[in-house]
């Protein structure tokens, strides 16, 4: 009989790739075991593997459960192996379940074997490696296992990826709008709880805490037989069940409040979650780096505290938190450090003469600056009289390089191409705008459009919200030449990959970045096409995730292609904050994008080149769209 699995093995790969002796050797090693009923074999996360299956012969498939739902993934084809993954990168714990159907016939031999085999010759780990890396871009479940591997086994919690569902208070006490100050006292009393929600004709309208009773019933004196509406916080701010721990925090810190109301799909209040359920529950770092920021009497603190964020960072990739939210703390960092700023200049060079916004442009202002960043800014005020005009345009000039310098100092960088607002061109009113982008639109040209495309990802910063949105319904009115569009996809569709025809990395030949490519312009790919689908759509999103979020909601993009680029860039945007602390904290220098591929795991190289493939095949999509040609 080991003659005949001999055979078997010779015609099946990975085992094709060994040499002849070896494959004798497993020969006389197998296993046959057979199954007459249909029967889950292996649990995922729970099962662990003492040998390798190989299906000879049946129907078998690898699945996943979500909240007991069976989720095939697909059927195992004869000679397929299971369980060598599992063995390799999960301690022989399954990472997906085994289900068999009727009479199925498997070839199993020892994992040590298959271990040994993996260890002395590379062609064969590696096919396991390059099947890791085809399966984590699809699936969650072998994308998960990267993050996990990461993280510090001993930690119990990752910060960004809870959900709120893990720390909310989902008994929700409310009272009716009319009901007595001292009624919802009673009742926050008898539940022990340090908040109420108001309830008006079906729908909660605000919110009354502990601290509404201090500073608004007892030190206001006011009389406990008034409406509780009297003293209640409105609107009331709420987040969905399902957002992250994170968002919540964000949130809580952007609208300057303690509480938020928790709603489910059809708007309902299903809980209250406050700060310090939040920070008791899931540590202190974003709400002490804002709240010391927002507290800071000069630009040197802030500086100091900036400094500190690298290390933060290291710590949080290393808790496993996505690189989405890893992005969003940085934004909600930077932003609050530039509104800091901003009130910094005001208080010394006076109150502004017209209403004024400061925005924030190419990575910051898609909510996508790493720890290698400069700045790209710029000033838009209201339109004034002719006569009012010089003065108003010095004064935001002024603004803008009190601003500017203070961030350059803060850690922020000037700007290599002077795309800042204390650059003149820069700091302008709404009506030279408006004008920048219909002469940009109208006049485009492939070599103009390299230059300007930063603007097109502009996000309110600080000032007079209204001016920004005034200007993006104006640029989105003026996208009916179509040339402008055609341009930007000739420049994206002729972008090149850092990987070569062979699956060869494409590396820097000399220079300081020798051996090494650049993991920035691999993802600008994405930034680039989902911009112009962005812009095309009047989507007024800037962050490249969820302009593909929204795009594949307009069904603009299909879902395969939804899933490939928000993973792939995702998976390159934690690549490349892993590579910058690095450099910062182990090599002691400065953050830079470039990445030397060898001293990157296997599976990290495979998982990139299938990165590579994928996001190539999306310029086939990009081409017939807006250029006609495939």
């Amino acid at each position: 009989m080991s003659q005949d699995y001999f055979v078997f093995l010779s015609k099946t790969e990975p085992f094709s790739f060994l040499p002849e002796e070896e494959i004798k050797h497993i020969a006389e090693l197998i296993q046959v075991e057979l199954f007459n009923e249909k029967k889950i074999l292996f649990l995922q996360g729970i099962s662990r593997l003492e040998k390798i299956y190989i299906l000879k012969e049946g129907k078998a498939e690898r699945f996943y459960e979500d909240i007991d739902k069976k989720k095939v993934a697909c059927a195992l084809h004869q000679g397929e192996v299971f369980g060598g993954i599992s063995i390799l990168l999960n301690e022989s714990v399954v990472i997906r379940s085994l289900g068999i159907q009727d009479r199925t016939c498997f070839y199993t031999f020892p994992k040590n074997v298959f271990i040994s085999l993996c260890d002395k010759y590379e062609a064969f780990k590696y096919h396991f490696i390059t099947i890791f890396g085809q399966r984590m871009l699809a699936d969650k479940t072998y994308s998960n296992l990267i993050a996990n591997k990461r993280r510090d086994k001993d930690q119990s919690i990752q910060f960004f990826s809870n959900s709120i569902s893990s720390v909310i208070r989902k008994n929700v006490l409310f009272c009716g709008a009319n009901n007595s100050i001292k009624d919802a006292a009673i009742l926050m009393k008898q539940h022990r709880c340090g908040s109420i929600l108001i309830k008006q004709d079906g729908r909660f309208i605000g919110i009354a805490t502990d601290q509404d009773f201090r500073n608004k019933v007892v030190a206001a004196e006011l009389k406990s037989s008034n409406p509780i509406s009297d003293i209640m916080s409105s609107p009331l701010i709420s987040i969905p069940e399902h957002s992250s721990v994170f968002e919540a925090f964000i949130k809580i810190m952007k609208a300057e409040v303690k509480h938020l109301a928790v709603i489910n799909n059809e708007n309902d209040a299903i809980g209250v979650i406050s700060n310090s359920d939040l920070i008791n529950a899931q540590g202190k770092l974003p709400f002490l780096f804002i709240t010391e920021i927002n507290n800071a009497a000069s630009y040197e603190e802030i500086s100091k505290k900036q400094k500190q964020l690298p290390q933060s960072i290291y710590i949080l990739i290393n808790e496993g938190a996505k690189a989405q939210n890893v992005n969003n703390f940085l934004t909600a960092i930077t932003d609050t450090i530039l509104e800091k700023l901003i009130k910094f200049a005001l208080q010394e060079i006076g109150p502004p003469p017209a209403r004024f916004a400061f925005m924030v442009m190419g990575s910051e202002g898609r909510k996508e600056q790493t720890l290698k960043t400069d700045q790209d800014n710029a000033i838009i005020f209201e339109d004034v009289g002719e006569e009012k005009l010089e003065s108003a345009h010095a004064y935001f000039l002024k603004l803008g390089e009190h601003v500017c310098n203070m961030l350059d100092k803060t850690g922020y960088d000037f700007c290599p191409g002077d795309i800042m607002a204390k650059n003149p061109k820069w700091c302008q009113p709404v009506s030279k705008w408006k004008k920048y982008f219909k002469g940009w639109i109208d006049n485009a040209s492939p070599e103009s459009l390299l230059q300007i495309s930063i603007f097109f990802d502009f996000r309110f910063g600080y000032g007079d919200i209204s001016l920004v949105h005034e200007l993006r319904e104006h640029l989105f009115d003026s996208f009916g030449n179509r040339k402008f569009f055609r341009y930007m996809a000739e420049n994206t569709s002729y972008f090149r990959l850092p990987i070569g025809f062979f699956g060869n990395f494409i590396v820097e030949s000399k220079g300081k970045f020798k051996n090494t490519f650049d993991i920035k312009r691999a993802m600008m790919f994405v930034v680039d096409f989902v911009r112009i689908y962005a812009l095309q759509n009047r989507i007024s999103a800037t962050n490249t995730i969820e302009r593909l979020e929204l795009l594949y909601k307009k069904n603009i993009i299909s879902e395969s292609d939804y899933n490939d680029l928000s993973q792939s860039y995702s998976y390159m945007m934690n690549l490349r904050f892993i590579n910058q602390i690095h450099g910062i904290i182990n090599e002691g220098g400065e953050p830079n994008n470039n990445i030397n591929p060898k001293k990157l795991s296997k599976i990290e190289q495979q998982t990139l080149k299938e990165i590579f493939k994928k996001i190539e095949k999306t310029k086939t999509k990009l081409q017939l769209d807006f250029l006609g040609v495939v």
